[in-house]
């Protein structure tokens, strides 16, 4: 029986070298969901996290293995609790925004993350890195990621409320790879 996607990302995620940044730890993750499974997700999930979330853009664009799911936490976290490998995020370009503060917030890389079953997510403050407390709306999917940004470094799960900018939390993207039919 192949490990579950999030057991494999309980075992990443401690490991400083793999969650140093985000597409580097989702590459780890694909790598061992992939042998697990007796699948080469090499190429899928090869490149930045800009060109790895660009594979899943819209229904008609988004081609094997990926399966788009869109702009839906609940259906994200419906297929993560159903077994499957379940992936979110922005690009650079989707996480350029404007803020409650009328000022432009310039990204200047994309974030993906492993979406995982338990959701939606609590309202309650999320520990950061540095012990600090951030406030997060709660609804949305659990997740593990790698961050370029120390302070975003997990080392355990978390929330997708917690991770990406809150007015751009409608508009995170969500794929899935189907591992049900691969059994």
């Amino acid at each position: 029986m192949p490990m579950a996607v999030e057991d494999i990302c309980k075992l990443y995620v401690r490991d400083p070298a793999k969650v140093a940044n985000c597409n580097e730890f989702l590459q780890a993750i694909a790598e061992k969901v992939g042998a697990e499974n007796g699948l080469n997700l090499r190429e899928a999930f090869a490149g930045n996290a800009n060109t790895i979330r660009g594979r899943f853009n819209t229904q008609t664009s988004t081609g094997p293995p990926f399966i788009y799911i869109g702009p839906f936490p609940d259906k994200a976290t419906q297929y993560a609790a159903d077994g499957q490998f379940v992936i979110g995020g922005l690009t650079q370009t989707e996480m350029t925004y404007v803020g409650r503060d009328n000022r432009e917030h310039k990204s200047t890389m994309g974030h993906v993350v492993v979406v995982v079953p338990g959701g939606p997510s609590k309202q309650v403050p999320v520990k950061l890195a540095d012990g600090t407390l951030q406030p997060v709306r709660g609804g949305y999917p659990y997740c593990y990621q790698g961050a370029a940004h120390a302070l975003y470094r997990f080392k355990e799960r978390t929330q997708v409320d917690a991770v990406f900018p809150g007015l751009l939390l409608t508009r995170v993207i969500y794929a899935y790879i189907d591992l049900k039919k691969r059994k």
